[in-house]
C-alpha cells in the first residue's frame, strides 16, 4: 500500500480486513469439522458441490476466532475490527459503507510503506487515534486529517517540516508524535505553539535534529495543557544547561524525556530561566581514560646486555583516541579527516540521518612499562557544532594503544655522530689498561645510561599494540555517561630487526655472540664424544621442566569513561557565570 488513497481501494481494504470476504449465511458443517482437525481452508475454495445442512450462527461466529480459519484474521491494525466481524455475521445487511467509516475509532497503518495521506481519511467522521508509524511519509498535511482526531502518531518516517500540518490542524489533538524523523531547522520551532496545537498534552519530538534549546522550550511555554515531554535523541539535549532549563522554563510539566520531574529536581533548578543570557551553548564532554593492563613486558624479549653496550632501548606507551575536532586548523600536526560510518541494520545508528564530521587524534602521556599503567587521563571537549556531535556519538570512538620504541647512542661531541666500531687503534690502546681502568670506564657508561638526556635518539618507533571501538549510543539515548572496560584486539606485527650492538670497546657484539656459540658447540662436541663410550645415559632433567607449558598471555584491556557534563543546579551556573573560560578545556590536538 504506497498511499491511504481512493474511496474505492480504501472501502474495499477495508472490507476484506474487516470481514476477510465472509460468506454470511454459509453453509458447509463438513468444512467446519475439517478446521477442527487441522486442515487449513481457503475462502475461495470454501463452497461446496453437496448440500449440507446450514450452519448456525454459532459456528459462523466460531470460524471466526479459529487460528485456522481463512476468517480468523489478525486485527492489531483496529480494535474496532472484531466488532465488525460479529456484526457481518448477525447482521450483514448492516454493513455499508457508511457504516463502516463511522464505525472505526482507531487506525494503525503501520510499517506499509504509505507515502501520502490524502483527503479520503476525512470519511472517518468518528476517528480520534491515526498511527502511520514506520512508513516513508515526507509531508503530511492537516487538510486530510479527521477533526475529531486526538491522538496523531507519525513516528518513524521522513518528515521534515511541518508548515503544512499546521495549516487547520485537529483543534482536539492530545497527543503529537514526530519521533524518528528528519526535523531540524531552527524555524520549526514556531509551529509547536498554542496557536495551533491548544489543547496539546503530550509531544514527542524525539530522535530529530532540533540543536536550539533557547528557541524550542518559549515556544512550548504557550502550550498550557502539555504535561509529557520527550526530546531525547535530539543534538540539543548535549547542552549542559538542557534539562534544568526546560524543567524550569515549564512549571507544569510532569514529565521530561519519560522521567518523572519531582519537586526536590524542580526546586534544584529555580531561577534557571533567568540566567538563560548567561548559560553556554555548547557542549562539554569529558573523557577519562584509567588503568591500562595486559602490556607484555618487553624486557622478556630482550637478550641480556652489559652495561657498556649500545644502542639503550627504552619502552613507552600512550593511549590515543579520536574525538570531534572544532575546527581545522593550520597548525595542527594531526591530519583532520572527514568520517561518515557504515552501522549493521537494525541498531540506533542505522536507523538515524548521519552528519559528516571531522575527528582528530588526542593520546595520554608516555610511560615506561609496569604491570598495570594508570594513565590518570582526564580532558575536557568543548563542542559547538552539536549536530556534528550527535553523528560521532552515533559512530562511536576508536581508542589505541601504542608502543613507542627507542634506540639511544652516546653523544660524540668532538664528531656530533656516533662512530659504528671502534678505531683500530684504540683497541690495542686499550688492551694494556689495567682492569681499574675498565671498571671505571663501565661506571662512568653506566651513569650516562643513568641520565639519557646526554644521549642521542633515533626517531622513535611506533607499533600499535591493540585498538577497540567504543559504542557511546547511549549518550545520544539520554544517558549521561558511558563507563567500560575495553578488551582491546590485539595486532599481530612481524618481528623488528635489531641494530649491530656495540660494547664499549667498539667490538660488534654479534661477533662475541658468534664466539659463544661456538664454545657452546664445542661444548655439545665433547659432551657426545664422552657419551659415545657409554652404555646409556639417563636424562637428568624431569619431565615437567622438559614439557613446561608457557603461561596465557594476559588480555588487554582498558578503563575509559565518556561522560556528557550538565548543570546540577541553578547555584553551579551561577557559579560559573563569568569564570566560563576558565571552566572550558580547549582541546588541542597532538
Amino acid at each position: 500500500m504506497a498511499a491511504i488513497t481512493g474511496t474505492a481501494a480504501l472501502n474495499e481494504q477495508l472490507r476484506s480486513l474487516c470481514l476477510g470476504s465472509f460468506p454470511c449465511g454459509t453453509k458447509g458443517s463438513r468444512n467446519k469439522s475439517s478446521l477442527e482437525s487441522g486442515k487449513s481452508l481457503y475462502s475461495d475454495t470454501y463452497w461446496e458441490n453437496e448440500d449440507p445442512e446450514e450452519e448456525t450462527l454459532d459456528m459462523l461466529q466460531e470460524l471466526l476466532t479459529c487460528s485456522r480459519s481463512p476468517w480468523g484474521l489478525e486485527d492489531s491494525w483496529s480494535c474496532e475490527a472484531q466488532q465488525l466481524r460479529q456484526l457481518a455475521v448477525q447482521s450483514p445487511e448492516l454493513i455499508t459503507n457508511q457504516l463502516i467509516y463511522s464505525h472505526f475509532r482507531s487506525l494503525r497503518v503501520v510499517d506499509k510503506e504509505v507515502t501520502s495521506v490524502d483527503e479520503q481519511l476525512l470519511n472517518f467522521i468518528n476517528l480520534e487515534e491515526l498511527v502511520l508509524s514506520a512508513n516513508k511519509i515526507t509531508n503530511a498535511s492537516s487538510s486530510s486529517l479527521p477533526q475529531t482526531l486526538k491522538v496523531l502518531e507519525l513516528g518513524s518516517n521522513q518528515i521534515s517540516t511541518l508548515k503544512d500540518l499546521t495549516v487547520n490542524p485537529p483543534p482536539k489533538l492530545q497527543h503529537l508524535g514526530l519521533a524518528y524523523n528528519r526535523i531540524q531547522h531552527p524555524s520549526e520551532s514556531k509551529y509547536f505553539t498554542e496557536e495551533f496545537w491548544p489543547n496539546l498534552v503530550s509531544l514527542d519530538l524525539s530522535f530529530n535534529d532540533l540543536t536550539d534549546i533557547f528557541d524550542l522550550v518559549p515556544n512550548l511555554c504557550s502550550l498550557q495543557h502539555l504535561r509529557i515531554l520527550v526530546l531525547q535523541g535530539n543534538p540539543l539535549t548535549f547542552i549542559p544547561a538542557y534539562r534544568g532549563f526546560t524543567i524550569d522554563s515549564l512549571p507544569l510539566l510532569f514529565a521530561l524525556d519519560d522521567v518523572p520531574i519531582l519537586p526536590d529536581e524542580r526546586h534544584q533548578f529555580s531561577g534557571l530561566l533567568n540566567q538563560k543570557g548567561a548559560l553556554e551553548k555548547s557542549a562539554m564532554v569529558l573523557v577519562n581514560i584509567g588503568k591500562l593492563r595486559g602490556i607484555p613486558n618487553p624486557t622478556n624479549f630482550l637478550e641480556a646486555q652489559d652495561p657498556g653496550e649500545y644502542p639503550i632501548i627504552t619502552y613507552n606507551y600512550y593511549v590515543s583516541y579520536e574525538f570531534i575536532e572544532q575546527e581545522t586548523s593550520k597548525e595542527t600536526a594531526v591530519p583532520i579527516f572527514s568520517k561518515t560510518v557504515k552501522h549493521p541494520p537494525g541498531t540506533l545508528s542505522s536507523l538515524l540521518p548521519q552528519t559528516p564530521f571531522h575527528t582528530g587524534a588526542y593520546k595520554t602521556s608516555e610511560v615506561p612499562w609496569l604491570d598495570v599503567i594508570d594513565t590518570g587521563y582526564n580532558r575536557k571537549h568543548e563542542v559547538r557544532d552539536l549536530l556534528a556531535l550527535k553523528s560521532f556519538l552515533l559512530s562511536g570512538m576508536m581508542v589505541t594503544v601504542t608502543e613507542e620504541k627507542t634506540y639511544c647512542w652516546p653523544v660524540d661531541h668532538n664528531k656530533t655522530a656516533v662512530p659504528k666500531s671502534a678505531k683500530k687503534g684504540e683497541k690495542e690502546k686499550d688492551k694494556g689498561r689495567p682492569s681499574s681502568k675498565g671498571s671505571k670506564a663501565g661506571t662512568k657508561t653506566k651513569n650516562k645510561k643513568e641520565n639519557l638526556d646526554e644521549f642521542q635518539r633515533d626517531p622513535p618507533i611506533l607499533k600499535t599494540l591493540g585498538f577497540a571501538h567504543v559504542n557511546l549510543d547511549s549518550l545520544v539515548s539520554g544517558e549521561m555517561s558511558v563507563s567500560t572496560i575495553c578488551n582491546l584486539e590485539m595486532c599481530s606485527t612481524e618481528p623488528e630487526k635489531q641494530p649491530i650492538v656495540i660494547d664499549k670497546e667498539g667490538k660488534k657484539s654479534k661477533d662475541r655472540k658468534k664466539s659463544g656459540r661456538e664454545s657452546v658447540d664445542t661444548h655439545k662436541n665433547s659432551a657426545s664424544s664422552a657419551g659415545k663410550t657409554k652404555t646409556k645415559v639417563t636424562s637428568e632433567i624431569s619431565p615437567t621442566e622438559e614439557q613446561q607449558v608457557p603461561p596465557e598471555p594476559v588480555p588487554l584491556t582498558l578503563e575509559i569513561q565518556i561522560q556528557i557534563i550538565r548543570l546540577s543546579s541553578a547555584s553551579e551556573a551561577q557559579l560559573k557565570h563569568g569564570k566560563l573560560e576558565g571552566f572550558i578545556h580547549k582541546p588541542e590536538c597532538k
